[in-house]
């Protein structure tokens, strides 16, 4: 337990700070299991208050990435959500990259169950809909691809940071599976995607995440988000860059990429 203790110390550590750490330190690892048990260790350790959980490896683009077969979850932090028009830094050898992603906010409690939720039970307890840029960087060398499952899960499957856009509370009739996303890079359009290309709708990424996290006994609270995962694919990020995702008709979220010296400084702009 304390090798256990030790490592994820040492993963926060390299979060805040920039390191990267030899991927091999954490062979000791076996299962999704213990990957996950290594996760609520370093959590604790990081001692923030869980806001959520990001779902990562949505897509058939992104599972071969990352060189897992399944979805993997990990939590998000209240320290690192950021609103649209942030200017964050980054650390450079981090692979840093960014995820366009629908993201979901309960007004209800849905704890831990036997019976697994449907998904009207999970859309009755939702709040809004929130476009969102996620921010991932791998703090393991060599970065995240062919990582695998069990090194993403306790490496918070690469979370960094979520920027919000707007709080969509009539968000039921909006047809997700055919809702266009458009990703732009310093007034470059880079990659356009559809809610279609996880898992084939969000709804069916909530539902699986929601029912994931009931099983491992984890209560999902009010005002807790779930981000569905990436519908554009994983693009890297870099000092100076502006980003812009492009929810079409829905909202335009926009990120400022600054100098890495100062990595978890940012401002928060208001939106025009």
């Amino acid at each position: 337990m304390n090798k256990m203790y030790n490592l994820a110390g040492k993963l926060i550590d390299a979060k805040l700070s920039g390191k990267v750490i030899s991927p091999s330190e954490y062979n000791f690892l076996k299962t999704t299991e213990e990957a996950y048990s290594f996760q609520d260790i370093s959590q604790k350790l990081l001692k923030i208050e869980n806001a959520g959980w990001k779902i990562g490896a949505t897509s058939l683009t992104a599972q071969k990435y990352l060189n897992t077969q399944e979805p993997v979850t990990a939590p998000i932090f209240k320290d690192f959500i950021y609103q649209s028009r942030a200017v964050i830094g980054i650390f450079t050898n981090q692979n840093t990259s960014v995820e366009c992603e629908f993201g979901f906010k309960f007004k209800k409690h849905l704890p831990p169950k036997t019976k697994k939720y449907n998904l009207n039970e999970i859309i009755s307890a939702i709040d809004c809909l929130i476009p969102i840029i996620e921010i991932i960087a791998s703090r393991f060398k060599g970065g995240f691809e062919n990582l695998g499952p069990i090194k993403l899960i306790a490496d918070m499957v690469v979370h960094k940071g979520l920027v919000k856009g707007i709080e969509i509370n009539k968000w039921e009739n909006i047809n997700l599976t055919e809702q266009n996303v458009e990703l732009y890079r310093n007034g470059s359009k880079i990659i356009s995607g559809y809610g279609s290309d996880v898992l084939g709708s969000p709804l069916n990424v909530l539902e699986w995440s929601v029912n994931h996290l009931s099983e491992r006994g984890k209560t999902i609270n009010p005002g807790n988000i779930i981000s569905t995962g990436t519908c554009t694919g994983i693009i890297p990020i870099f000092p100076g860059d502006s980003i812009v995702a492009n929810f079409v008709g829905l909202d335009t979220v926009k990120l400022d990429i600054a100098d890495p010296s100062n990595p978890y400084k940012h401002t928060r702009k208001s939106r025009i």
